[in-house]
């Protein structure tokens, strides 16, 4: 099974940023400098890996190893998260992870010149706007779509979103649906979602 790992750090000075990305080149792994549109905690700076497996403690002890390399390097590691095809919906029902939360999400990357207007055709969706500040380009953004509930809401809200954005021309370039099956800080995203 392919699992997406996320860990994030507390945020960075200008300084920390260069090294951040140094290490994670090194270590073979992303970065991205998530920022949220609203919320508790708008600068989420966070590594983001693959490993396939079939054992949970494999991506464990990836993220363990990922995240001492990154302590010694004075970085503070405050969020991991680990997703997976949203597919393998059997595992929303039946964690992997004892005392986890499992939840649906789906990122939908789209490029916009206004931002307020995608805020606002957004509002009163399931939507919620990010980006990283990594992008060159700063008309990307991510419309996110998080449910804890049921697979079909969470499929209806992706297919509301996408009939706003066609209806407002607004071309979907890239989207990822996952099921997040461990997140140690959901309360990160408090204000956002």
């Amino acid at each position: 099974m392919e699992f997406e790992f996320h860990v994030t750090l507390s945020d960075l000075s200008q300084q920390e940023k260069q090294t951040f990305i140094r290490i994670c080149n090194e270590e073979n792994v992303k970065p991205v400098l998530i920022e949220l549109d609203q919320g508790e905690h708008i600068h989420q700076p966070m590594i983001t890996g693959i490993v396939h497996s079939e054992d949970f403690q494999d991506v464990q002890r990836v993220i363990e190893e990922i995240s001492i390399t990154f302590r010694n390097n004075g970085f503070t590691v405050v969020r991991t998260k680990v997703e997976i095809p949203a597919k393998e919906e059997r595992f929303f029902k039946q964690p992997i992870v004892p005392q986890s939360r499992p939840y649906f999400e789906w990122h939908g990357k789209v490029q916009v010149e206004d931002v307020n207007r995608l805020k606002h055709i957004c509002a009163g969706t399931e939507g919620h706007i990010s980006r990283n500040s990594l992008h060159k380009n700063g008309s990307i953004r991510f419309v996110t779509v998080r449910e804890y509930e049921h697979a079909d809401h969470f499929y209806r809200s992706v297919e509301e979103i996408h009939n706003i954005l066609q209806s407002n021309q607004i071309e979907l370039l890239k989207q990822q649906y996952e099921l997040c099956i461990y997140d140690s800080r959901e309360e990160l995203d408090r204000g956002w979602i």
